[in-house]
């Protein structure tokens, strides 16, 4: 399991609704109050001299979703919360640092996706968090 699927189940047992890179859990569409997680960048390696591939550095973008901006903003505290928390660490890894806030956009209106259905707009916050880790073996 790599960083992003441990963050997904850390926000799940918090019992979150949360997709994995898609607004869908267990193979149904998410509504109401939900965070869709996915990988955003891995930076350039930041291990020493002799292997500099050793040691990584990821960010790991949260979009927390709701049907109004004070909901869209619960689901995102929330997240934080677990985000910057503890949950284990990927396989064969360990955490080099903690978990950092790196940048967000405020809470914004989305547009419904179906233009017949106008009531089913929508609020959303995007998180993005770094993780550092490095090897255990």
């Amino acid at each position: 399991m790599n960083v992003t699927d441990r963050l997904v189940d850390a926000l799940r047992a918090a019992g979150m609704p949360t997709g994995d890179a898609e607004a869908r859990q267990d193979g149904k569409e998410l509504t109401g109050r939900y965070a869709v997680v996915w990988p955003v960048a891995e930076h350039a390696p930041d291990g020493t001299a002799w292997d500099p591939n050793q040691d990584r550095t990821l960010d790991v973008q949260i979009t927390s979703c709701g049907p109004t901006r004070r909901a869209a903003d619960q689901v995102a505290e929330e997240a934080r919360r677990v985000a910057l928390g503890s949950f284990p660490p990927p396989d064969s890894y360990g955490w080099l640092a903690p978990a950092a806030y790196v940048t967000g956009n405020p809470t914004t209106r989305e547009n419904p996706s179906d233009p017949t259905r106008p009531e089913l707009r929508g609020y959303y916050r995007a998180d993005v968090y770094r993780y550092a880790i490095t090897p255990t073996a």
